[in-house]
């Protein structure tokens, strides 16, 4: 009776945790829209139209230097940081911004569309918006329970003063080593592709956050990321900007794999090399690391200036790049 009442209780135990996964690495954003062109009522900001600008960052979700901390995190936070970031922004009023981390719906960041926030604030109408991480339930961090993300719909997207005309969301390479259950709860590591119309010619960006942690995995992926946009190069003008998660001063790593974009003969890079060491984006305070980049093809695209935007501060715990460009 004692072994019947034992396998009854590990067996409703092992069926509660199946629907458990099952419900967790599910999600509440659709499918059919993980990849969308979205335009938003907003009051467009002039620009100066002889010169454009962009700027990527990986906003971490507004939270910070928190980030991966094992904290609960309250609302004044985020709201801070948001303010923080549209201040920095506005009087740079760049053209284009291309976010990684950027949160839809989420619970860690109190369930704000912080895309469509600071579309309205910066009066930037158009967006190419990939979804990356949709899940009802990430328990990470993984103590206390209190401190886990839970439902999480979040993303990269493209900020633009120009309109959208193609979007596509590139799924790369994922951890090969890794147990089954991770990948289900894990984000897609994306290459993002999104044409805008700039005045009636066609300008691509490449939007990347490559794997963060397993060397080998990043590499498979920048080769990926490098081929993708060297095809693109052969008839448009490209940026390929993001999150590549690969420092020349990180001994940890052994191979960069940021090394396979600075062999490009196609690309180049809007810092150069030789100052990569010394403008770094990670993390935003002390940065000591250059996890973010902007490459261009030199054959269409004139680079006019590219820095590191410190003044945002630890809105994340990256710091945004910003380039200004005209199209040959």
């Amino acid at each position: 009776m004692v072994w019947k009442l034992i396998l009854l209780g590990l067996g409703s135990l092992t069926l509660a945790l199946v629907v458990f996964y099952v419900w967790a690495t599910s999600g509440s954003y659709p499918r059919e829209k993980y990849t969308e062109t979205l335009t938003y009522d907003v009051e467009v900001a002039s620009s100066d139209a002889s010169t454009l600008s962009l700027v990527s960052y990986n906003i971490g979700y507004l939270s910070g230097l928190t980030n991966q901390e094992a904290v609960e995190r309250p609302k004044s936070l985020f709201d801070g940081h948001l303010k923080g970031a549209i201040a920095t922004f506005r009087p740079l009023n760049p053209d284009i911004i291309a976010f990684q981390e950027i949160d839809i719906d989420s619970k860690r960041s109190y369930s704000v569309n912080q895309l469509e926030t600071l579309a309205n604030a910066l009066g930037l109408a158009h967006a190419g918006l990939a979804i990356n991480w949709n899940k009802n339930y990430v328990p990470f961090p993984y103590w206390p329970i209190s401190a886990h993300f839970g439902k999480i719909v979040s993303a990269q997207a493209v900020l633009s003063r120009y309109p959208v005309e193609d979007n596509q969301r590139v799924v790369l390479e994922k951890v090969a080593d890794r147990p089954f259950f991770y990948n289900a709860l894990y984000l897609d590591r994306l290459a993002q592709v999104t044409k805008l119309d700039i005045n009636g010619r066609s300008l691509i960006v490449i939007n990347v956050h490559l794997e963060a942690f397993i060397n080998p995995t990043r590499f498979n992926q920048t080769h990926t990321v490098r081929n993708l946009a060297e095809t693109y190069a052969k008839d448009y003008p490209v940026l390929l900007v993001g999150d590549f998660n690969s420092a020349l001063n990180r001994p940890e790593e052994g191979e960069r794999s940021i090394e396979v974009m600075a062999e490009s003969e196609l690309f180049t890079s809007a810092v150069p090399k030789d100052q990569w060491t010394s403008q770094p984006t990670f993390p935003s305070e002390p940065a000591q690391y250059k996890l973010d980049y902007l490459f261009y093809t030199p054959a269409t695209i004139e680079l006019s200036n590219a820095r590191v935007i410190t003044e945002v501060g630890t809105a994340s715990d990256h710091l945004p790049l910003m380039m200004t460009f005209t199209l040959k």
